[in-house]
């Protein structure tokens, strides 16, 4: 049995390569490829996803405050940041599914990111529904990139459907849990717990420092932030969502049969709850210009003064990293696996059967 996907000659009888789990054909040895049509129909909506987040970036997203000031996506290097992330996720997983070689692994992310992107959307629906009175302060309303950001969600929905149609038609999604990956079950648990408490610490803090008129240093400090414990309800309830959603899709990846489907959707696990950290740590600190008004000075004073400041990224941040590096040598972890698996005898063997 030759599988063309990773080139490893198996025995004969066997159901799935040793070397990089994917499927055989019955009769003929050749690793089954997805059916070609939906296969195109999920890189079709994919490419739709990806375009609808960018329309969604480029336009007005709502209008906040007293004055219903607009506000964007890309309003700032963070914000732009991270939604870059997570569009070009969503374009990538849509390009590989187009590729024979890599389409299980595209069609595995493109099941993770239609599970895990529409949750980010929560706290934007709750905060348009919980928007205070015009003219007020806590007033928001949805702009046109707010409603192109609901319709990449609903076919990132769409796609993640289609993809599993695909994948089961193929035979390629099939729960087959080993002692291996229990180990894996539950480093994918630990990494979303350690998520969750990054993400509700602090992650970053920045300090003005500046020389006063007698002489003696004096710094004030802006923050911390970005910690959910000081958040309206409903971006504890977001996190919360992502993180349960996470850990769904990694415990169904972890235990599925073939190695790239169950790559792809850790991938995507990975990427979708590394996109916050990759905005906080593109951010800048404020300008002496925008600091200058709070403090009834000019930003020429404030130079005169030598003032400095320092942006600091505090343990939530560094937790949070951690977590989303740790989903991604998960990720390495079962797709390496899988490769050692026919040059090693024992875990040749737990490849071949699942746990009775």
């Amino acid at each position: 049995m030759f599988c063309t996907v990773c080139g490893h000659l198996g025995a004969p009888g066997e159901s799935y390569c040793a070397q990089c789990g994917e499927r055989y054909n019955r009769g003929g040895g050749v690793a089954a490829p997805p059916l070609s049509a939906l296969r195109y129909f999920t890189s079709g909506i994919g490419i739709g996803t990806a375009a609808c987040a960018v329309i969604a970036i480029c336009t007005t997203y709502s209008f906040t405050g007293a004055d219903a000031h607009p506000t964007t996506l890309h309003d700032t290097d963070s914000a732009l940041a991270f939604n870059i992330v997570l569009t070009a996720a969503l374009l990538l997983a849509s390009l590989l599914v187009l590729l024979r070689a890599t389409a299980r692994l595209g069609l595995g992310m493109a099941v993770g990111a239609g599970v895990v992107y529409p949750s980010l959307f929560v706290a934007n629906v709750a905060s348009m529904f919980r928007s205070s009175a015009h003219d007020t302060s806590g007033y928001i309303a949805p702009g046109v990139g707010f409603y192109w950001g609901i319709v990449s969600a609903a076919l990132a929905i769409a796609a993640a459907v289609s993809a599993a149609i695909t994948l089961r038609r193929s035979g390629d999604i099939r729960l087959a849990p080993t002692k291996t990956s229990s180990l894996w079950a539950v480093i994918a648990l630990l990494c979303t717990v350690a998520w969750v408490v990054g993400t509700w610490l602090p992650w970053q803090k920045q300090v003005l420092t500046a020389t006063a008129a007698n002489g003696t240093a004096k710094s004030i400090t802006y923050g911390p932030c970005c910690s959910l414990s000081h958040e309206p309800a409903q971006w504890a309830v977001q996190a919360v969502t992502t993180a349960v959603l996470i850990a769904v899709v990694c415990l169904i990846a972890v235990c599925l049969r073939s190695a790239s489907t169950a790559s792809g959707i850790l991938l995507a696990a990975c990427v979708f709850s590394a996109g916050d950290v990759m905005s906080v740590l593109w951010s800048k600190p404020y300008t002496l210009a925008e600091l200058a008004p709070g403090l009834e000075m000019t930003e020429t004073q404030l130079r005169q003064a030598n003032a400095v400041v320092v942006l600091h990224n505090l343990p939530g941040v560094w937790i949070t990293s951690a977590a989303s590096l740790g989903l991604l040598l998960l990720t390495v972890a079962r797709g390496v696996h899988a490769a050692s698996a026919a040059s090693h005898p024992a875990l040749q063997s737990e490849a071949s059967h699942s746990i009775q």
